[in-house]
């Protein structure tokens, strides 16, 4: 009898022995965030920015999300709490921060400057958010 219940163990005892290990794989898979950062202040080309970027990401990342590979979000910098994002990201103006996470900590970001510069061309600004997002996920 205790040779087979040693037989019944054994298996068990391997499972939970690998199961820290995968669980640690999964937690340190990158995922990404995309944010849009404003304030209580917003005029015309804000809201273009922020809908612009919005509709590329959701449109062209929709898989992503759906996997929670990518995050959208959008930040109120005069929220309370928020305001230590200028400081994290050297924050100038209303922008676009896409960011790697990986585990419990942000790995890298970089603000997408170009978007100010393209408000009079949607076209080239959805491209501009979308290559430089694709590229950011797919490079590190």
């Amino acid at each position: 009898m205790r040779s087979f219940l040693r037989y019944l163990l054994i298996p068990a005892m391997i499972l939970a022995a690998h199961a820290p290990a995968d669980a640690q794989e999964q937690t340190s898979h990158s995922r990404f965030i995309a944010t849009y950062f404003y304030t209580n202040v917003r005029c015309p080309s804000c809201l273009t920015i922020e809908r612009w970027t919005s509709e590329t990401i959701q449109e062209e990342f929709g898989d992503e999300i759906q996997r929670g590979v990518l995050t959208w979000r959008t930040i109120n910098l005069d929220g309370e709490g928020n305001f230590h994002f200028v400081k994290d990201y050297n924050l100038y103006t209303k922008s676009v921060i896409i960011s790697e996470v990986a585990g419990s900590g942000e790995v890298r970001w970089k603000n997408l400057a170009r978007v100010w510069e393209l408000l009079r061309n949607e076209g080239g600004f959805r491209r501009y958010v979308k290559s430089e997002l694709r590229d950011f996920m797919e490079r590190p």
